[in-house]
């Protein structure tokens, strides 16, 4: 029997997009709940170092003590996109996709918002 065998032995792809095959993005809960928790955790911790380093910045009274908060501040941006980004992911992979995955794979991969996805990765 070739379903389900993570092989694509059909060229419309029905071997592994069915009911009894289904394909997430994050293939365990593990991977699940280390994307959500290092999401959510990112975006806890790096909003208010971004928002308090703008605020800040205007009280720096040396040109060194300016360059390091301005790259804090842009290290805990990064931070807060890779949050975004982890967050987004787990809402596709356990709300809107979910088991469903594969069958919506294809348009999942047109849409605007992957490539929003891969732009942030």
């Amino acid at each position: 029997d070739q379903k389900c065998d993570g092989i694509y032995d059909c060229f419309d792809l029905s071997d592994e997009c069915n009911d009894s095959c289904g394909k997430e993005i994050l293939g365990n809960w593990v991977l699940k709940c280390l994307c959500w928790l290092m999401g959510l955790l990112a975006v806890i911790f790096n909003t208010p170092t971004v928002i308090e380093g703008m605020i800040t910045a205007k009280e720096c009274k040396t040109e060194n003590m300016l360059i390091t908060k301005a790259l804090v501040t842009v290290i805990g941006f990064g931070d807060l996109l890779i949050g975004v980004y982890l967050i987004v992911l787990s809402v596709h992979d356990s709300i809107i996709y979910g088991k469903n995955f594969s069958r919506h794979q294809a348009e999942c991969l047109t849409r605007t918002t992957c490539s929003l996805h891969a732009v942030f990765s």
